[in-house]
């Protein structure tokens, strides 16, 4: 893995203050740090990014507030067959508009992809995963919902990078996981911005690209758009930062069964708690035969914290089945990794409802498969 970068006590808490606090300008980072001069914060703040080790800002959003009607988020883990090219299976999925993400994952004996997507209609979302199983575009597949939000901690810098998990059966207060229900009318300005604070574009040049597609907002009806989704919690301003330089992590996602679903939040909380891990966790549903509770823990850490981790979860009892899906890296030039933002050309401004045509998809990659035959 190389050298460990060694970061100063005042870079870590630079970091920690921003993942804390979003909203401070450089000014009152000043307050909150042992730096002296907002020139030395930006350079820092610059040197971070350029790592990169820090993100952001950027706008998560509460996408179960988005829409009157049901709105899920899914993980979906893709088996191809081994002498299979991941190029072979990526174009297809890119045809469904709601994919999130693509990314390879790391595994021996298995060639895996995971994908990410919003859907309006789960069942037909099978039915795709079907058809591209039942033409050898996929072997198999896994399809698991969001049936909570997504909690993000970010690391402390100060903490263990490779920590016990003694702990993950103790009480504690858990937070609100629950989804909210849709109780704001959103407008066109609103939903037009909003793909690109996801991003993290600045205002003032989201008003130069919207131009570009003939639809022309003001600086201040975008900033109130803002301000809007921001009071009424569809956004939320945020940074994260990695505990380690991109050279000296991990990524990886472990999806978990538990005895008593009961303890599943309390697993989730609890893991690696206030350590040198940049963490997200969710509960998740698995789709299909037979439907079951999950906890969802995806980490950037240190690599002997993954090499121990199966290790330290075959110690608790109460958990039943586990799996570790970890990110695959490629070099710039085999990149197979995807991401682009939520798509909401089809969200109806009368009914407040997003529902994306699956019967297209279906039918334009049933031509693609046919085409494909006939070329061969």
């Amino acid at each position: 893995m190389g050298k460990i970068y060694r970061m100063s006590d005042n870079e870590k808490k630079l970091l920690h203050t921003i993942g804390e606090h979003p909203e401070m300008s450089t000014k009152e980072l000043l307050e909150h740090t042992n730096y002296k001069w907002e020139r030395t914060i930006k350079r820092k703040i610059k040197q971070l990014k350029g790592q990169p080790m820090l993100y952001g800002p950027y706008y998560d959003i509460n996408y179960s507030k988005l829409c009157t009607n049901p709105l899920h988020k899914l993980y979906c883990i893709l088996e191809l067959d081994l002498d299979q090219n991941y190029e072979t299976v990526i174009p297809y999925l890119k045809v469904i508009e709601p994919l999130r993400f693509i990314f390879p994952i790391l595994s021996s004996h298995k060639r895996l992809l995971t994908a990410g997507l919003f859907s309006s209609d789960n069942a037909a979302m099978i039915t795709i995963f079907e058809m591209l199983k039942e033409n050898g575009i996929i072997t198999d597949y896994i399809v698991r919902v969001f049936r909570s939000k997504r909690l993000i901690e970010n690391p402390n810098l100060f903490g263990d990078s490779n920590p016990k998990l003694d702990t993950l059966l103790n009480p504690c207060d858990i937070p609100d996981m629950s989804l909210d229900p849709h109780d704001t009318v959103w407008n066109e300005c609103d939903l037009s911005i909003l793909p690109y604070l996801e991003r993290g574009t600045k205002l003032i040049d989201i008003i130069r690209e919207e131009k570009k597609a003939q639809r022309t907002w003001t600086y201040e009806q975008a900033k109130y758009s803002r301000k809007k989704m921001v009071k009424h919690d569809l956004i939320k301003k945020r940074y994260v930062f990695d505990p380690f330089p991109p050279g000296q992590c991990v990524e990886f996602r472990l999806f978990f069964k538990t005895k008593d679903a009961a303890f599943i939040p309390r697993i989730l909380y609890n893991f690696a708690r206030g350590e040198r891990l940049l963490k997200g966790y969710a509960l998740v549903k698995e789709l299909g035969d037979k439907p079951c509770s999950l906890g969802s823990i995806n980490c950037t850490s240190h690599p002997l914290f993954l090499k121990d981790l199966m290790h330290k979860l075959d110690r608790i009892d109460e958990i039943k089945e586990k799996e570790i899906y970890t990110m695959r890296s490629f070099p710039p030039e085999e990149n197979y990794s995807f991401g682009r933002p939520i798509d909401l050309k089809y969200f109806d401004f009368e009914t407040q409802t997003l529902e994306y045509p699956y019967h297209v998809y279906e039918e334009k990659i049933k031509e693609r498969i046919e085409g494909e035959v006939i070329v061969l």
